[in-house]
């Protein structure tokens, strides 16, 4: 199983300046030692939970103080108003080629009406814009002259370049956290980001889903991606109690937020988004982090309690952990990615 590191500024103070650089300092060390990827989401107008609004910029950089860990935009929103299809391939092969051969693109529609409403996107256009442009890029990749005629694009016959250094191209994902977007994922071959913050037997049964639609995949590209990757928020300390009292207000702040979010893009009654009233439900009356911890919706303890709730996961079906580590102080960061590099990881590696 893979193991993949996440983050998004997180930041209560709003010191994005010291923030990117401890980020990068983060990510170096994940690099060192051994660590699968590394990921980084495009968030628009969240000052304090979610400031990373140029992820391209942040990756590059990482790409040039790195050596071996894979870097992931989890994920690109490919939304008309916000990035044209004909920018993301160039910019995706450019990182590609500055990086050796180490992006995975992750793709989505988003799920702030914030910056839907910032950026004049009609919510009913979301997921047919997505499903578009997931059609337009891999061919943008793998075709000589690329040209396209809808109601959205009226592309003439252009040549796209650079083409990315992976053949045919990178690995493509999805952002899913309703069982018809596992289903979509799944019968046009790209990977299942489980974005679903829900305990290992939930999206458990959104995995089954994923696993038997991409068994007869008609991929978008050139190639199929048949992974499950799964997102915890994770920390690790020496001992579970500090774990616990270092993670507590982040993780608190981060899940009160992405409720928020979510109950305000289903009060919008759009029909796709309608799930979202389903996964907040549980959370109406607060939440509570000791529960949190029990259920193994999120992964904080010392290292033998991590393993314990990670082999929670490989059980599910995962492929792979996305670890979400976050708003917590630098220097302890720092040592939760030793931890789980140290004896957390190994115990995962050689199909144990």
């Amino acid at each position: 199983m893979k193991f993949s590191l996440t983050q998004e500024c997180q930041t209560m103070t709003r010191d994005y300046y010291n923030r990117y650089w401890q980020m990068m300092r983060e990510v170096e060390l994940a690099d060192q030692l051994g660590w699968d990827s590394y990921s980084l989401s495009e968030q628009h107008f969240t000052p304090r939970e979610y400031t990373t609004s140029a992820p391209e910029i942040f990756l590059a950089a990482a790409a040039m103080r790195t050596k071996r860990i894979r870097l992931r935009h989890g994920i690109v929103l490919l939304i008309k108003n916000i990035n044209h299809p004909l920018k993301v391939a160039e910019r995706i092969a450019m990182l590609d080629i500055m990086s050796n051969g180490r992006v995975d693109f992750g793709t989505g529609r988003g799920n702030k009406l914030g910056t839907f409403r910032a950026f004049e996107v009609p919510l009913s256009e979301t997921r047919h814009q997505w499903e578009e442009q997931l059609d337009m890029i891999p061919k943008m990749w793998m075709q000589d002259i690329f040209s396209w005629e809808s109601k959205d694009y009226k592309i003439p016959p252009t040549s796209v370049n650079p083409k990315p250094v992976q053949k045919p191209h990178p690995p493509i994902w999805t952002a899913a956290t309703s069982p018809d977007v596992y289903e979509l994922a799944g019968q046009k071959g790209i990977g299942a980001f489980c974005f679903d913050f829900a305990p290992p037997e939930v999206t458990s049964r959104h995995i089954d889903i994923y696993r038997r639609a991409v068994k007869t995949a008609k991929p978008v590209g050139g190639c199929v991606n048949d992974k499950a990757a799964m997102l915890t928020l994770g920390f690790c300390a020496e001992t579970t109690e500090y774990a616990k009292s270092l993670a507590k207000g982040p993780i608190l702040e981060f899940s009160t937020e992405a409720i928020r979010i979510y109950e305000e893009l289903a009060a919008t009654k759009e029909k796709s988004y309608q799930y979202m009233a389903q996964q907040v439900a549980p959370a109406k009356s607060g939440i509570d982090f000791d529960a949190l911890c029990d259920s193994a919706t999120v992964v904080v303890g010392d290292p033998d309690t991590c393993i314990k709730k990670l082999k929670l996961y490989q059980q599910a079906g995962a492929d792979e952990i996305i670890i979400r580590m976050d708003g917590m102080p630098h220097e302890k960061i720092m040592d939760s990615i030793r931890l789980f590099a140290e004896y957390v990881i190994p115990e995962f590696r050689n199909g144990n």
